[in-house]
């Protein structure tokens, strides 16, 4: 046992430390001009582009994210010091600041930040002032010194501040609650300092300086300031303001879906192409009005359209960065067979990772809201939009070659899909939750000839055939026949065929919480299951509790190389059914941002798990890959505990035939098996004999045409 103690220990893989991310740079914040450079502030980090004269367009260059340039990815702020040096802010993740030769400072709660680092603006003047959403920074000398309404006697009428400008005489700063002005050297401790403006309980969003007038903007309303003059209210038709500039000529405003300029004293409207979106930025470059775009309905501004120019016929054009998923806001992912990846969003569709980029699919969908579930379906994709059912989309691998929307006029118990999950070619199952409470609600299977409407068998199952709860979360299908369905009631085991519920598993049956939100099928039968309070796994009818995962799971996934990966309300988790131990990913320890995990893919050819979060795609690189010229070739799990529900496979092989043969230590052939390709292989440690094969070190040997046999040792554990 010693000796499979020892070998258990060096054969542990290591944590992945190689994470790539993959942002959405659509949904901007801000926009800055930098010579001919202009810098875009997104919520996937810094998008850099510049203007063609020739094509009378702008751009784009290229883009810094974290975690490879920035420290943080949600942009909120982009402004330059008279020194050269480039300040960050972000909602969220601090401050960085960049100097003219590339060298990084950053900023954080060390530093005298506040907890949140919610950074709005950073304005570095003689001192340094950040607004932020839990008061006003100020650095004077070493630190910041953060003034909210308690530390300035309620002078400040508001902690969360929008954003700061300077005047020759002081600072002002516009916040949720109104306008005050700060005097130059004034001590912000002191409460008489504040000087309250005329447009007080009013939620400032932008200020600008037009030569020597000073305009604000709330979200419906326009105030400006000439000089010494008191502040006047402008007559501002429609919209909802986002942005405004008066530098280097008219004054702009920003709304959603328009944009107003206010020449010769009247307002004239530009919205031609903004497809829905906000300007959320703007800019003059070379006397050219130029806007960042965001959906302000999207949450934190996670998608939008890019950057846009507008063009002397009054129309913008827009520039979309096709360099990434189609949000940072991401729901769902899933890897077709062909080794596409397959993403959707909260608020704008989905997109396809393959061979030659990104593919956005917004153009094939019926609605690009909420769609929460993707998943594999015929030679394409199934992808939901909550209230309007799926579409079917066909795929010939470059491609979308066919589209089908499938709604409840169809069969559908109600369109609001929560998640799919494919049974085989000609199966999916779905799993759906309620608007009111007369709505049906329950679980379909999808039974049909792809693309073919007039070969399709929907079959139903809700609380009357035995569901523990009409909200279901999420479905794993076992096969055509079979599907596990995660509810808020508990996990139940769905025969399809017969529409009844076979099994029902609850919190008094093990479950760490009744209410069930992520499950996944391991390779030998075993079910992962993700719960309100911690994971559990279900092996032969009893269910037992992962001790090290006990937080709130948003998503499961098995890597088929004997770990787990689950998605918690703690971070990422990794956990290794061989020993029981949990391997923690969060981003005091790891690359990765505080995020929501939605949904976590594993691509066991490339060996690479992609996580679907709230802050945008992220790439990880697994130490074992099943693809392989044998070079690099390893039996997994490495040890094997047998009786677990586990599967032996071999990584790192070309998936061809061969002969496999399993030999203990004393040279005695324990099993073996005649390959039609690498994935046939598959052992549970039972003997040729039907009995079990003991505790030990065995040796795997694998033999093909023309080849030199490998021999790879590994561990068994009962």
């Amino acid at each position: 046992m010693n000796a499979i103690l020892l070998c258990i220990a060096v054969t542990l893989p290591g944590r992945v430390t190689n994470w790539e991310h993959f942002p959405h740079y659509g949904g901007g914040n801000c926009i800055i001009q930098s010579g001919e450079v202009i810098l875009a502030g997104t919520s996937g980090g810094i998008l850099f582009a510049h203007y063609s004269d020739s094509e009378d367009v702008l751009v784009v260059d290229s883009g810094w994210s974290s975690p490879d340039m920035l420290t943080y990815d949600r942009v909120s702020d982009l402004t330059y010091d008279q020194s050269g040096n480039l300040w960050v802010s972000y909602g969220g993740g601090g401050i960085d600041m960049f100097t003219p030769s590339g060298q990084k400072t950053h900023f954080n709660q060390i530093d005298g930040l506040p907890l949140l680092l919610g950074i709005n603006q950073t304005l570095p003047d003689s001192v340094i002032y950040a607004a932020t959403t839990q008061g006003l920074c100020i650095k004077e000398f070493g630190y910041f010194e953060n003034w909210d309404t308690y530390s300035t006697g309620g002078g400040l009428p508001s902690d969360n501040i929008n954003c700061i400008i300077s005047a020759d005489s002081g600072l002002y700063v516009g916040t949720t609650a109104g306008l005050t002005f700060l005097p130059q050297s004034a001590p912000p401790g002191s409460s008489s300092s504040w000087q309250l403006q005329d447009v007080s309980e009013v939620s400032i969003v932008a200020m600008t300086w037009q030569a020597d007038t000073l305009w604000a903007a709330s979200v419906e309303h326009l105030f400006r300031k000439p000089g010494s003059a008191p502040w006047e209210e402008v007559i501002f038709p429609y919209g909802t303001i986002a942005s405004i500039t008066g530098e280097g000529g008219d004054v702009a405003v920003g709304c959603t879906n328009r944009c107003y300029v206010l020449q010769d004293g009247n307002w004239q409207e530009y919205s031609n192409n903004l497809d829905g979106n906000a300007l959320t930025g703007l800019v003059r470059v070379n006397g050219k009005l130029c806007g960042v775009l965001a959906n302000t309905y999207s949450d934190n501004r996670a998608c939008g359209s890019g950057v846009a120019l507008l063009r002397e016929n009054g129309s913008w054009k827009r520039t979309f960065p096709n360099t990434g998923p189609v949000s940072n806001n991401l729901r769902d992912c899933t890897i077709l067979p062909d080794g596409t990846l397959w993403v959707t969003s909260n608020a704008n569709g989905g997109s396809v990772y393959a061979e030659n980029g990104w593919i956005s699919l917004i153009q094939y969908l019926s609605y690009r809201s909420q769609c929460f579930a993707v998943c594999p379906a015929g030679n394409g994709a199934m992808i939901s939009s909550i209230g309007h059912g799926v579409d079917w989309l066909d795929w010939n691998g470059e491609e979308v070659t066919a589209t089908l929307t499938i709604t409840q006029n169809d069969g559908l118990i109600n369109d609001r899909v929560f998640d799919a999950s494919q049974g085989d070619y000609y199966t999916t199952w779905f799993c759906h939750r309620t608007l009111i409470e007369t709505e049906p609600s329950g679980v379909t299977r999808l039974s049909w000839v792809p693309g073919d409407t007039t070969a399709m068998t929907f079959s139903v199952i809700d609380e009357s055939s035995g569901l523990p709860s009409r909200e279901v979360n999420c479905i794993e299908a076992v096969n055509a026949k079979y599907a596990w369905a995660g509810t808020e009631k508990g996990l139940a085991l769905i025969d399809g065929d017969r529409q009844v519920v076979e099994a029902v598993y609850k919190s008094e049956n093990g479950l760490p919480s009744s209410t069930v939100t992520a499950i996944d099928l391991a390779r030998g039968g075993d079910l992962y299951i993700g719960t309100a309070s911690g994971l559990a796994v279900l092996s032969d009818g009893l269910v037992t509790e992962i001790s090290g995962v006990t937080f709130p799971v948003t998503s499961v996934q098995c890597d088929g190389f004997g770990t787990v990966w689950t998605g918690t309300s703690d971070g990422l988790k990794r956990y290794y059914a061989a020993s029981q131990e949990v391997e923690e990913y969060t981003s005091f320890n790891s690359l990765l941002p505080d995020c929501i995990i939605y949904s976590i893919a594993v691509d066991m050819n490339q060996g690479i798990v992609w996580l679907a979060t709230d802050h945008g795609l992220w790439r990880g690189e697994l130490e074992s890959q099943l693809s392989g010229d044998g070079s690099q070739a390893a039996v997994y799990p490495n040890p094997f505990v047998a009786g677990r529900g586990e599967i032996l496979g071999v990584a790192g092989i070309p998936d061809e035939p061969g002969e496999y043969r399993i030999y203990n230590l004393t040279g005695d052939l324990v099993y073996e098996y005649s390959s039609e390709g690498r994935e046939d292989f598959a052992w549970d440690g039972s003997l040729d004999d039907g009995g079990k094969a003991a505790s030990g070190v065995y040796m795997l040997v694998i033999s093909r045409d023309g080849k030199p046999p490998l021999q790879l040792k590994f561990s068994l554990i009962r």
